[in-house]
Order: structure tokens, then C-alpha cells, then sequence
């Protein structure tokens, strides 16, 4: 109970530095524009209001990614789920993402019905830049969930967070100039509390190997989807955009279900395993049905379908290595959710941790929140 405690004191510090750095952005851009023209103080005002709903919506991504593996965990924890992924579980593990992607595309279709006029044409090459970065995050989870069969929780978040010092690379490597050392440093210092907070978890219950490789492969991916994605994200509106990815994630999922589904239902061995298939259906549609279908309507509208959309309007002007940085904040909320839907207790070093990537993000938007409202101000 006292680390539960703990544990909360810590994300109520966080949001309480997260609200003073932007009130420091507010209070001290104006000082730096008191001689500029009212016309530019006036478009900068507002560029720098829109960039901090942006950042403002970023800062959810990592609360709502952070329920994610706890709620794939609580969905394999289940026994009917348990016994159908011991028999095909890369059956069950694509099509558990199929289903929660149809939920996900089904929610963004209507949101796109309501927010865009029919008689407002969509975005050319939409349809395009939505299959590119909906392949990477199609891939990204599917190796994720994969993983997480065999990968507990703490140890996917800390291999995942890898992204922290992926993006960087990345974009330094593609952009060269873009990186400050400022933003450097920060990456450093988030990726170290990550560490922290799950080294001690790894160490003590080492992963199977290849679970361990899927969820490095799933941060690469993800890494280029969050650098293409700033690039990207600029040319469309969100909603387009967010559409377009879950049209194409949907559609990689089907693909995926009947890849696996084959080899599975045509060769021999599948027909001895009807009678555990049936058992496992009538477990699953007599106590975990609800349960189950909870998971997947909140992986669909939520950490898929909401994410999507926020990063597809969160990173419109925001630097792909800054927005990594919040979304680097993930582990703090998955060790929240984990303890509230598994009972995994939060430990020091969770709460060491924590402050660390606090404290990274905080001081990497005190940099460079002001100064790219800034230039784009006063670049137009």
C-alpha cells in the first residue's frame, strides 16, 4: 500500500513539473518579443498556444500506451486465452490485434464522418503516407505482442524504451545539425531511469531470448514511424492521416491472420487439439468473454485508435526526438497499471526511475518548446 502511495506522489510530481515548465514557456516567451511587431507577437502567441496543446496532447500518448502490455498481460492471464495460445499462439496473438484494429478503424471512420465535411476533399497521398507509417506500427505491435507472450511486462517496457535512444540516431543521422546536445543529453539521462526502473527486473527473471529480440525489433519500428511520422505529420490533417494508418494497420491484420491461420488449420496435428479448442470456447464464452472483450474495445479505441490520432496531431511541428522523449515516460504508467490490473508492486527503483524521465522531459521542453514557437513565428 505505502509503494501504491509512493508510487502516486511520484506521477502527481510529474504532472506538477510538466504544468510548471509550461507555465514557464508562457510566462517568459513574451520577454523575448517585446520589441518585435504586433503582428508578429500576435502570430506568435498563437503558435505558441498551438504548440502547447500539441505537447499537451503528447503527454496522454505514454499515460495510455502505459495500459497496453498490462491489459495484453491481463488478456493472456485469462484461462480459455491461456489454453487457445498454448496451441497456436501466434494465431491468437495476430488475431487478438486484428480484432482490436477493426475496433480502432471502425472509431476513426466515424470521428472522420463528424470532423470533415463530406463535401471536403481528403488529402492527396494520404492514403499512401498512411500505408508507410501504418506498416510500421503494424509491425511494431505485432512484434510486441508476440513478445509479450514470453516477456513479462517491466522487462518489455524497458526493452521497448530503446526508442530513446533509436529516434536520436535516426534523425541525427538523417538531419544532421537537428540534435542539440541539450536534447542528447536528455535522451541519456531518460534512457538511464529507464533502466533503472526495470534492470533489476531483468536481472532477476530473465525473458526467453526471442521474446527478448521481438521487442527490439518492435522499437525499431516503432522508432521509424515516430521520425517519419514528424516529417509527415505537417502535409495532412490529423484525422486524414490517423484514418489512413488504421485502414492500413487493419489491413496488415487480415494478411497476418491468414498467413498464421493457414499452416495451422491444414496441417494434421491442428484436429488433435479440437477437444482442448472446444473446452477453452466454452471457458472463454462462459467466464472471460467479458473481460476479454473489455481489452480489446480499450486497445482499440484507446491505445490505438486514440494514439494514433495524437501523435498524428501532436507531432505536427514538434521535433521526432522530443516527442520520444514524452512518450518515454511509458514505464511510469506501465508500473502503475501493472500494480492496479496484476498486483505487480512498484519498487524503488521504479520511483528512481521515474524521476529521472520526469526530469529529461521536463528539461528538454523548457529548452526547446520556446524556441521552436519561436522560429516558426517569426520564420512565416
Amino acid at each position: 500500500f505505502c509503494m501504491k502511495k509512493s508510487n502516486i506522489f511520484v506521477l502527481l510530481l510529474g504532472l506538477g513539473l510538466g504544468q510548471e515548465c509550461i507555465a514557464f514557456c508562457v510566462n517568459s516567451y513574451p520577454l523575448k518579443i517585446k520589441n518585435k511587431p504586433q503582428a508578429i507577437i500576435s502570430t506568435a502567441k498563437k503558435t505558441n498556444s498551438e504548440t502547447i496543446q500539441r505537447v499537451g496532447v503528447l503527454l496522454t500518448v505514454p499515460i495510455v500506451w502505459g495500459t497496453y502490455a498490462p491489459c495484453v498481460r491481463l488478456a493472456y492471464n485469462l484461462p480459455s486465452v491461456s489454453a487457445l495460445s498454448t496451441i497456436a499462439p501466434n494465431l491468437f496473438s495476430v488475431s487478438f490485434s486484428a480484432a482490436y484494429y477493426f475496433v480502432a478503424t471502425t472509431a476513426l471512420a466515424f470521428v472522420s464522418t463528424i470532423l470533415i465535411p463530406s463535401s471536403q476533399e481528403v488529402d492527396q497521398g494520404v492514403d499512401r503516407a498512411g500505408i508507410e507509417l501504418g506498416l510500421y506500427l503494424f509491425l511494431g505491435n505485432c512484434a510486441q505482442v508476440l513478445g509479450l507472450q514470453t516477456t513479462s511486462a517491466d522487462a518489455a517496457a524497458f526493452l521497448v524504451q530503446l526508442t530513446t535512444i533509436v529516434v536520436p540516431a535516426i534523425e541525427a543521422f538523417s538531419k544532421p545539425g537537428t540534435l542539440t546536445p541539450r536534447t542528447r543529453n536528455c535522451c541519456l539521462i531518460a534512457f538511464i531511469g529507464v533502466a533503472v526502473i526495470c534492470g533489476a527486473d531483468i536481472r532477476t527473471t530473465p525473458s526467453a531470448a526471442t521474446g527478448d529480440a521481438l521487442i527490439v525489433l518492435a522499437a525499431i519500428f516503432y522508432s521509424v514511424h515516430v521520425v517519419r511520422l514528424s516529417s509527415i505529420a505537417v502535409d495532412f490533417r490529423p484525422v486524414d492521416l490517423a484514418f489512413s494508418k488504421a485502414k492500413a494497420e487493419a489491413s496488415f491484420s487480415i494478411i497476418s491472420v491468414a498467413v498464421f491461420a493457414f499452416p495451422f488449420f491444414y496441417s494434421s496435428p491442428s484436429f488433435s487439439y479440437l477437444p482442448v479448442v472446444e473446452n477453452s470456447m466454452k471457458t472463454l464464452f462462459s467466464q472471460d468473454i467479458s473481460i476479454l472483450l473489455a481489452v480489446v474495445t480499450w486497445c482499440g479505441l484507446f491505445t490505438c485508435g486514440y494514439t494514433i490520432f495524437a501523435q498524428s496531431y501532436g507531432q505536427r511541428g514538434i521535433s521526432a526526438a522530443s516527442a520520444n522523449l514524452i512518450y518515454t515516460s511509458q514505464p511510469i504508467f506501465s508500473a502503475f497499471f501493472a500494480a492496479l490490473l496484476l498486483n505487480e508492486q512498484p519498487t524503488p527503483a521504479t520511483l528512481l526511475g521515474g524521476l529521472l524521465i520526469l526530469s529529461a522531459v521536463v528539461a528538454d521542453l523548457q529548452d526547446r518548446l520556446p524556441a521552436q514557437t519561436s522560429s516558426s513565428a517569426y520564420d512565416r
